[in-house]
């Protein structure tokens, strides 16, 4: 059903009752219907349909009020009014007027058609006789009648919603939802969504701390087990149902629950993990170093415990603090791209890069700035497919570590090129409380694909006597996806 907080709605009720209080007018437009008839056909020599039923309903281009001639009405049960209702289940865009339209009815046999309106007053019917010639203010339409060409049959009367969209369908809505989840300092942190509940793990001073959520707003402490001090949660992967994390020892940690952990050791002579990356076409993927050249190569599990390592990562591939992500590209091809993050000379990149199988079946690398360079020096940013696009959260730092512009950006294609978002419809800001998101990196951004909210939890950035630490939640959504049927 359509979404009814976001549309006008014209509905018929009673409409039995408040015809027999406009009888008189309704009389009048009959009788001349009748005796014009009888000069017209010969009942004894004239077969006529009975069929009063709807076909379709379009409005005609209108200059002054662009895009009315795209809304597209069918007939639909509507289980409010109990009856079958002509409607556009997409709204009409954000304040399209419907004050002056004109509408081309089709029934099965029509022998006289009558609009049932709103008075200028309000408060009652009016009766109109539908000419073809009629612009109508359909504000104040509730139902349409219908009289077969045997007009002694029994009419067919519709009700009619005219459907818009009262918010602005490109604007993105944010919520502030919680000021602080913890008040301790914090090294390292990362949420994540799993299990039907939030994780967000935080390190630091060498303990490691759990809070947990199944609505991101009231959040509870929980004890971890099994993960060694200072765990850099920021490399925590999601793969085949349970939660993996590279660790500096060299194991590859695992949990089922997020809570208890269990250390593997890959195993790979000679190699050590350094990172995980994503998680692409059922394999784990992630970047292990070389002891004896330091250098550093891709590698691939099936199952989180056996890894097969592939080839030298490329020169300018980051090794740390970059953001990741895997998706199917809009030709149905598995793909992902690693952006900014630190060299393994810890130089800040500002590179973007994307991976998928050549028509070879090779997975082939392509730096995309190459062709289009101008991002600044990315690092702990995070990155989310969103509306067809790519969103990105935080991580524009100049030389001095500060926080560069928004601190988030949109890409229309898959990553090739990035572009601030428009601040007419995506400024990160609580209205309704006046609060601005302040800008920040290493925030944790989760998309609900079901309900189609982000989530922004924790971060830090530059402050005037050394480093912010946030715990906050923000919660945001674009309004269009609210549109979406099911």
């Amino acid at each position: 059903m359509i979404n009814r907080d976001f549309v006008i709605t014209f509905a018929f009720q009673n409409i039995n009752y408040r015809m027999k209080q406009h009888l008189y007018k309704f009389l009048v437009v009959m009788l001349a219907v009748v005796s014009l008839s009888s000069c017209l056909w010969d009942d004894d020599k004239t077969v006529l349909s009975d069929n009063p039923n709807f076909v379709s309903l379009k409005f005609a281009k209108n200059d002054s009020i662009p895009g009315l001639e795209k809304a597209v009405f069918t007939l639909e049960y509507d289980s409010i009014l109990i009856d079958s209702v002509i409607v556009n289940l997409d709204s009409l865009p954000y304040n399209t007027r419907i004050d002056s339209v004109f509408p081309a009815f089709v029934f099965r046999s029509t022998y006289a058609s009558f609009l049932i309106m709103k008075d200028s007053l309000g408060t009652g019917l009016d009766t109109i006789p539908l000419t073809g010639k009629d612009t109508v203010d359909f504000s104040r339409v509730t139902a349409v009648i219908n009289y077969a060409a045997d007009w002694t049959v029994k009419p067919k009367t519709y009700p009619i919603k005219i459907n818009v969209h009262l918010v602005e369908p490109e604007l993105y809505v944010w919520h502030k939802k919680v000021d602080h989840i913890f008040n301790h300092s914090a090294d390292v942190q990362q949420a994540v969504y799993f299990n039907n509940q939030f994780l967000f793990y935080v390190s630091s001073g060498g303990v490691n701390y759990l809070y947990t959520s199944v609505d991101a707003v009231n959040w509870t402490s929980a004890t971890i087990s099994g993960l060694p001090a200072s765990a850099n949660f920021r490399g925590i992967s999601w793969f085949d149902g349970k939660l993996y994390l590279a660790h500096q020892n060299g194991l590859i940690y695992s949990t089922t629950d997020g809570i208890n952990w269990i250390g593997v050791n890959p195993a790979i002579p000679g190699h050590v993990i350094n990172n995980l990356l994503f998680v692409l076409e059922n394999n784990l993927w992630g970047i292990f170093k070389q002891d004896a050249n330091s250098l550093y190569y891709f590698a691939t599990s099936q199952d989180g415990i056996a890894w097969q390592i592939n080839g030298v990562i490329p020169v300018n591939f980051p090794v740390t603090d970059y953001a990741a992500l895997a998706f199917t590209s809009r030709t149905g091809k598995p793909k992902a791209v690693v952006i900014g993050g630190n060299a393994s000379d810890n130089t800040p990149l500002s590179t973007v890069w994307s991976v998928q199988k050549n028509v070879n079946n090779e997975y082939k690398w392509v730096n995309f700035t190459l062709d289009n360079p101008g991002l600044d020096s990315l690092s702990g940013t995070s990155l989310i497919r969103y509306d067809d696009k790519l969103l990105l959260f935080g991580g524009i730092i100049n030389k001095q570590g500060d926080i560069v512009g928004t601190g988030y950006m949109e890409s229309m294609d898959e990553g090739l090129s990035w572009r601030n978002t428009d601040s007419t419809y995506n400024v990160i800001q609580d209205t309704e409380k006046n609060i601005v998101y302040p800008s920040r990196s290493y925030q944790s951004v989760i998309h609900n694909s079901a309900t189609h909210y982000i989530y922004l939890i924790g971060g830090k950035n530059k402050g005037a006597n050394g480093v912010n630490v946030f715990s906050d939640v923000w919660v945001g959504k674009l309004n269009r996806m609210s549109f979406i049927r099911k």
